[in-house]
């Protein structure tokens, strides 16, 4: 959404957008369009300063030299700022994570809010609840990745993993309407059921899409034309078998940080033309030093890089979720916002 910047900030209250209203004002499919247009325009000029604070330790050390140091709290609150300094898109963000380990199972261990600023004077604008921004953010991504590397024709889709499930299927159908067979995989057998079963529900009568689940990943690789991968758990062992992906098919990589996390092996990156998110390509090294590394998903979209070549070849996306792209889907959802409330 190429939008003309928002009136004067003094005109306009202080807003909280919770976790209902995000839902309401957002739209992957509006989205994917904003961020093909958004990404090379604007992603440049956006500037991230990352920044962690440690929680003080709940005990204190004693004058005694023999009494042990005390030790380190594990909480600890990340500071995500995100400072545009394009006229047309007068922002600055503030992400802040709170990580809290030792927490009950009453609450979550994590929560995130996304505060919004007018850039050139500093006035608070907005707070936005931070878990739609980035679950709407990685899925756009994924699903922009999509539109432009994946096969036209493409009909099954398998999706491996995590919480963002919903969101990636939703993502992926929209940039190929073509796929009309979907199938889950996870590794507790009852929560793919189950998950399959609440698809099942959601989807209007008059569809012919199918879904199914698998019992064995290595048995539906080759039937996808599109692979989502974002089975967030932590494992030793590649999840995706870069020698069972099909011709032609698009891999979609979407996980954690983390070293030991391996969404797939060395001959799916080796196989792949592989493109990456601006997270990404500052943080994963080893897509970045692959020989098929092709671009980052900014050039692509800013037609600097050339995509798919041929139908047969398989292309790769990894993706972490860009703070920046976080940015850019907190202006849409505040404008879009201004906009209805005619503010």
């Amino acid at each position: 959404m190429a939008s003309q910047p928002p009136p004067f900030p003094s005109n306009q209250p202080f807003v909280h957008l919770d976790s209902p209203t995000l839902n309401m004002l957002l739209s992957l499919d509006l989205l994917i369009h904003h961020l093909l247009t958004a990404l090379p325009a604007l992603l440049p000029s956006i500037h991230f300063v990352p920044h962690r604070v440690p929680s003080p330790s709940s005990s204190t050390t004693t004058s005694s030299s023999t009494s042990p140091a005390s030790s380190p709290s594990p909480n600890a609150v990340f500071l995500k700022t995100c400072w545009s300094t394009n006229p047309s898109l007068p922002y600055l963000s503030v992400g802040m994570l709170t990580e809290f380990p030792s927490n009950s199972p009453l609450f979550p261990d994590k929560h995130y809010i996304v505060s919004l600023f007018h850039s050139p004077t500093g006035v608070p604008l907005a707070s936005l609840d931070g878990a739609p921004i980035f679950f709407f953010s990685i899925a756009a991504l994924s699903g922009l990745a999509s539109f432009l590397l994946s096969l036209h024709s493409s009909k099954t889709l398998l999706i491996i993993g995590s919480v963002e499930k919903a969101y990636l299927i939703t993502a992926h159908r929209i940039a190929r309407p073509s796929i009309n067979h979907i199938i889950v995989y996870n590794p507790n057998i009852s929560q793919a059921v189950d998950f399959v079963l609440e698809l099942i529900s959601r989807e209007p009568a008059s569809s012919s899409v199918t879904f199914d689940y698998a019992k064995n990943l290595d048995d539906v690789i080759g039937l996808a034309d599109i692979v989502c991968c974002a089975l967030c758990e932590a494992t030793n062992s590649p999840i995706v078998k870069g020698s069972l992906l099909k011709p032609g098919a698009h891999l979609d990589l979407v996980g954690s940080l983390a070293s030991e996390m391996k969404e797939c092996d060395d001959d799916a990156l080796s196989r792949g033309r592989v493109f990456v998110d601006e997270v990404a390509m500052d943080a994963a090294g080893t897509f970045v030093n692959f020989v098929n590394f092709a671009g980052t998903l900014t050039e692509l979209a800013g037609v600097k890089k050339q995509g798919r070549k041929t139908n047969d070849e398989v292309t790769v996306f990894k993706t972490f979720g860009s703070t920046k792209v976080h940015l850019l889907v907190a202006q849409f959802a505040y404008e879009s916002y201004i906009k209805l409330s005619n503010l």
